[in-house]
């Protein structure tokens, strides 16, 4: 197969850009433009741009610390989010109201049968088209609900942009209708030219199953809710999840899983190569000698924090490693401060010491010399503070030629981007499963996953601290419980929490709560004034939420509509509260 970095470097050398990285070719032509499969090719590409990767979230962290930005109880930035705490106020234009990707598919489809070529050579650009109209509209369905339903490219004078909105549950089938056919088309990621650094099959079946679960969640517990849609199925979307994910875990799709070493689950994240990794079914490829094709990740800020802390919410998600869960207050009583840290990672899932830093741990290891982790850089400021004791470490290796900024403070980090991998569909495939009220098969599914890290099997069990870490607002089952628990660990800091309470309609997270952080250990921050609640774990948020996140749980789960956008076409609504 050919090298998709060839292909790129070839096709695109005037651009100078990254597969994920294209410019938007909607202006190209018809009379100069589909010619030949590699005009379909070359138009696809430009989509790549939008999957969620080092450069196109901004900061230092990337996808590893998007969600704090967007609202999680897992991760936060150094000031409270506004999503999170009802501070958001109404849009009058802009927001995420445009359609102009949506009109680029929408330009290929009115022009790929122009080219004359076997169905054979162009099947795949058919399928990646396929797949990005219903990226985008389940985009578009997450965060306005329902939305018009736009099948061809629009003009200024188009009488279809006074179409009314679809309700999401019709928009959600059209968006699975979409992905059956990418799933058709596209290639088995073995066949797939470029590898995994071009969409396949196994891509197209694990976002089916990701907008399954979604929906199904959002039904089933939105019902009765300004949110929900009446007579919408939920079950429809849950079997929808499961199914997909069955499919890839039959062994005809399966993409595996990785298992050779202490730190597999880190390597996921701080590769620059991940062609070979057996779990990966997508991920974006960097190479500083392509200059813009390089990024700044974390690795050359190993130094600092991006400003993105980890919360004790999450910490206390991570059985020990006898698959029990621990008892966290009890580790705290004994222990402070970087003992503290010390102790949780030793007993405690791996995946633990490979998500935060505990001390002894290196930070770096190259040209910029060597740093051992010592205790959390509580006692510094701006993008360089850890404001909980909790500091991310997911992603790093100490070994990079930009750790610790040997490289010097510029876009030169190659690490790779994970864009969909196998991980995910199990953990679809579980939550979806037991949705339905069927039984799990643990053994093809989660127990993979914990058989990395040399974990117990998966276990349904009870936790008498859950009402610290997992009050959702209402019970459900034993079972879902330990399901969510696996979800929150095994996709810890990965962009997933903030679609993952709002699906759930779990506001009871936050709302009216602060995120803490570790117990302090005064003494090794002796100058330095540090907040902490009247269990001596870190407050970093004590005074500018002195009640809590105000978290309008009768507006804030969804978007305002931008109100111009309702001047001009009078079919628009709004959203609730809006």
């Amino acid at each position: 197969m050919k090298n998709i970095l060839l292909v790129i470097l070839l096709l695109f050398i005037a651009a100078s850009c990254n597969l994920l990285d294209k410019p938007p070719l909607d202006k190209i032509s018809t009379e100069q433009y589909w010619k030949t499969p590699g005009d379909l090719e070359n138009y696809t590409l430009q989509f790549y741009s939008s999957f969620p990767n080092f450069k196109n979230l901004g900061g230092w962290l990337g996808p590893i610390g998007n969600e704090s930005n967007l609202g999680s109880d897992h991760q936060i930035t150094t000031n409270p989010v506004t999503t999170l705490n009802g501070a958001r106020t109404p849009v009058f234009s802009g927001g995420g109201w445009t359609w102009r990707d949506i009109r680029s598919v929408a330009i290929f489809f009115e022009n790929y049968k122009k080219v004359n070529a076997p169905i054979a050579s162009i099947k795949q650009y058919i399928g990646e088209a396929h797949f990005f109209l219903a990226y985008f509209y389940f985009q578009k369905v997450s965060q306005y609900g329902d939305v018009p339903w736009y099948t061809s490219s629009l003009q200024l004078n188009s009488p279809e942009l006074f179409t009314p909105r679809m309700s999401r549950t019709a928009a959600i089938d059209s968006v699975l209708a979409r992905l059956d056919k990418a799933i058709h088309h596209l290639a088995f990621l073995k066949d797939v030219s470029g590898g995994n650094n071009r969409l396949s099959k196994e891509a197209a079946l694990i976002f089916k199953s990701r907008v399954g679960l979604f929906e199904g969640s959002w039904q089933k517990y939105h019902a009765g809710t300004p949110f929900g849609t009446t007579g919408a199925d939920p079950n429809k979307y849950f079997r929808a999840a499961a199914d997909a994910a069955t499919e890839l875990m039959s062994g005809k799709y399966k993409a595996g899983i990785v298992g050779t070493s202490s730190d597999d689950y880190n390597k996921l994240f701080s590769s620059t190569n991940l062609s070979s990794n057996n779990e990966v079914i997508l991920w974006a490829r960097y190479d500083r000698t392509l200059q813009q094709w390089a990024h700044n990740f974390q690795q050359f800020v190993t130094a600092s924090t991006g400003g993105v802390s980890v919360t004790y919410g999450l910490i206390q998600n991570y059985l020990g490693i006898n698959g029990r869960p621990y008892n966290f207050a009890a580790a705290a009583a004994r222990e402070q401060g970087s003992q503290f840290l010390t102790n949780i990672v030793a007993n405690c899932d791996p995946r633990l010491s490979q998500v935060i830093w505990a001390p002894g741990q290196v930070m770096w290891d190259n040209a910029a010399g060597k740093y051992i982790f010592v205790k959390p850089f509580l006692d510094k400021s701006g993008d360089a503070i850890a404001t909980t004791g909790f500091q991310l470490r997911k992603g790093v290796d100490p070994k990079d030629p930009t750790a610790g900024g040997a490289q010097g403070y510029s876009t030169q980090c190659e690490t790779g981007a994970v864009v969909f991998r196998y991980a995910e569909a199990l953990l679809n495939y579980a939550e979806a499963k037991a949705e339905l009220g069927e039984a799990v098969h643990y053994a093809t599914s989660l127990n993979l996953l914990r058989k990395r890290v040399s974990m117990p099997d998966f276990a349904i069990q009870s936790d008498a601290s859950r009402s610290q870490y997992a009050d959702f607002g209402y019970t459900i089952s034993d079972e879902l419980y330990e399901i969510r628990r696996e979800r929150a660990v095994e996709l810890a800091c990965e962009n997933f929490r903030y679609d993952d309470w709002r699906r759930w309609r779990a506001h009871a997270l936050f709302l009216g709560k602060r995120p803490k952080g570790m117990p302090l250990l005064k003494s090794e921050y002796p100058a330095t004034k540090i907040r902490v609640d009247a269990n001596n774990f870190i407050d970093p948020f004590a005074a500018s939420l002195p009640t809590g996140y105000k978290f309008n749980a009768e507006r804030d789960y969804l978007d305002c509509v931008p109100k111009n956008e309702i001047v001009l076409n009078p079919k628009l609504t709004q959203n609730p509260g809006w």
